[in-house]
């Protein structure tokens, strides 16, 4: 019986059922929740903040006199976010592809890197090896299959055991990372990371940012330092870019300090200096990403990108040239010492990923 001022009044015995069951419902989701953050706390991925690559594979010794390579960069997207496909993080609704388009994509992905075997260094981005969303291929194993002349190494950035948005169809279970690929078999391998995590608890389901350095002894005394990089995305106030970018800084003139030579490349989520919003040769609706990189960051090194073609698209909406916008955010940044030779991106109209591939061709001065 409620009392209410001087009434009393007797509430009915199904109103009083569904309050109870209302409050047992309430008071099971709260556990379960609960239970389910301390889930993804207790299995976060927390790596160390640097570590040697384990490198596997096999390929040929690097000459020492050798002055001129040449290097590939391509954020593969996992297999997932091929020319049909949207995704709800840019306001899509998509989760991931069908298994039939994923097998396709990927099959793709791997004809293009096979037809550029000849390259020295191949820098990947975003290689899943156990993700729902990409149908849980080992897409590192699958790529070293196809470059089997290479030596290569993995650096995992995205571990996360269920990563529960959207609610409607959860990513699950994400595990996926950084692969380089390499001609020459490295003198040292290592993986850094760059500690710009998202706050608790969003950083539980988000990515562990990082570089994988790849570094070789050269007969002049200096060394080839070859950078693999995916920086921080969705970052609205942009101080994880601003912290990743602040050490990798401190890398270039550490490295550049001592007379080697330097080259970065992979996805940054942030345009090249020198990038101007315009039109793209096929047509394609150029933007611009922000905050953009500031004059601060490697001052007196080179940005190089190929400003004909889009590296990359928004994944609002499925594929449409002249529609969908598109930027530039896969590129490379050298050091004074190294002359380019030539940039391209191979365009295909983003058939199997978000991102297109870039090639650059460079001489050591």
């Amino acid at each position: 019986m409620c009392t209410f001022g001087f009434y009393n009044v007797t509430m009915p015995k199904p109103v009083k059922l569904f309050f109870r069951i209302s409050a047992i419902l309430a008071g099971l989701l709260i556990l379960f929740t609960l239970g389910f953050v301390v889930y993804l706390s207790v299995t976060e991925f927390t790596p160390d903040l640097k570590s040697k690559v384990i490198i596997s594979g096999n390929g040929k010794s690097i000459e020492r006199d050798c002055r001129e390579f040449n290097l590939f960069s391509w954020n593969i997207g996992y297999a997932g976010l091929g020319r049909e496909m949207d995704f709800f993080y840019d306001g899509g609704k998509k989760t991931r592809p069908t298994k039939a388009q994923c097998l396709g994509y990927f099959n793709g992905i791997k004809k293009v890197i096979g037809a550029n075997d000849t390259i020295d260094f191949i820098l990947l981005q975003e290689a899943d090896r156990y993700s729902k969303r990409a149908w849980f291929q080992d897409e590192y194993v699958g790529l070293a299959n196809v470059l089997s002349g290479y030596y290569h190494g993995f650096s995992l950035n995205y571990d996360c055991r269920y990563v529960p948005t959207p609610l409607s169809d959860p990513m699950g279970q994400v595990k996926g990372g950084l692969a380089t690929f390499s001609s020459f078999r490295p003198d040292d391998a290592t993986v850094q990371y760059f500690e710009s995590d998202f706050p608790w608890p969003t950083r539980l389901a988000m990515l562990k940012r990082c570089y994988m350095l790849f570094r070789y002894k050269l007969g002049d005394g200096k060394d080839l330092v070859i950078i693999n990089l995916h920086n921080s995305a969705y970052d609205s106030t942009g101080l994880l870019r601003e912290r990743e970018l602040s050490i990798l800084d401190s890398v270039f003139k550490s490295e550049y300090g001592l007379g080697n030579y330097v080259i970065a490349g992979g996805d940054w989520n942030s345009n090249p200096r020198g990038f101007y919003v315009g039109s793209f040769q096929q047509g394609d609706l150029s933007m611009a990403i922000e905050p953009p990189i500031p004059d601060t960051f490697a001052p007196g090194w080179t940005f190089v990108f190929d400003s004909r073609c889009p590296s990359n698209r928004f994944t609002d909406i499925p594929y449409q040239q002249g529609v969908t916008r598109t930027t530039i955010i896969d590129f490379f940044v050298v050091s004074p010492n190294v002359e380019i030779k030539n940039i391209a991106t191979q365009y295909a109209g983003f058939e199997y990923s978000d991102h297109e591939p870039v090639i650059l061709s460079i001489k050591l001065k």
